[in-house]
């Protein structure tokens, strides 16, 4: 900034102009933001703004990744409780080779393990039907039904890790895109505080100076008109 009052004396325009600017530098101040309008910098402005939109961009797709990664984390913990039920039923399943247990009570608590499991993969895994053909009275049977539950268990579990570690990545390089772009943007947009702040406070010292500098004129010329008459 390079002002002087000898520029253009101290006229009201000039006063106008110094009032003008502190206001600026105040609101420049006031917002954080060294663009406010278009009148401040129209290609800043346009740039900042497609800048905005390329943030609003990346951190939609990050929350999106998220939702999905939050979601995946709930069917890891609806097949972890498959798996729970699946290894009771192994168990129950051996048990029921022994002549000492009671083949009807393993029975039933097959079948209601069967009713937890199958009503949970209804869900995550889109089969009401993923488990049947528990026999307490035939545990080679039972076994082999388990056996390929576990696999089919294991895959989709395995599937389901690999695509939320893909989103996590995602996620990552989403939000350094945004920070990087963040700081792109604000290089273009944010107020220098410093730097503004000194030149208000010179806009401020200038207009003091000139509006006192008005009113000695103003006071002089009064005089000359009273000792003229």
């Amino acid at each position: 900034m390079n002002v002087s009052i000898n520029q253009t004396s101290s006229s009201l325009s000039f006063i106008e102009r110094l009032t003008q600017e502190r206001e600026e530098k105040a609101e420049k101040l006031a917002s954080g933001k060294r663009i406010n309008s278009a009148a401040d910098d129209a290609a800043g402005l346009q740039i900042a703004n497609r800048l905005t939109s390329q943030v609003n961009s990346y951190q939609q797709l990050s929350v999106n990744s998220q939702d999905q990664i939050n979601l995946n984390n709930v069917q890891s913990g609806q097949l972890a409780s498959i798996t729970d039920g699946l290894q009771r039923a192994k168990e129950l399943s051996v048990q029921s080779g022994s002549p000492l247990n009671n083949s009807s009570a393993i029975q039933g608590e097959l079948d209601q393990i069967t009713e937890q499991i199958n009503t949970i993969a209804a869900e995550v895994l889109d089969d009401p039907n993923f488990l049947s053909g528990l026999d307490a009275s035939d545990p080679t049977t039972t076994q082999g039904a388990l056996d390929t539950a576990f696999e089919t268990l294991s895959e989709t579990a395995s599937a389901l890790g690999a695509e939320t570690n893909a989103l996590a990545s995602q996620v990552s390089t989403y939000e350094t895109s945004r920070v990087n772009v963040s700081e792109s943007r604000s290089r273009i947009q944010d107020t220098d505080f410093a730097k503004t702040a000194g030149e208000e406070e010179k806009l401020d010292t200038l207009l003091q100076a000139t509006i006192i500098a008005k009113k000695d004129n103003e006071a002089r010329k009064g005089l000359l008109i009273n000792q003229l008459i």
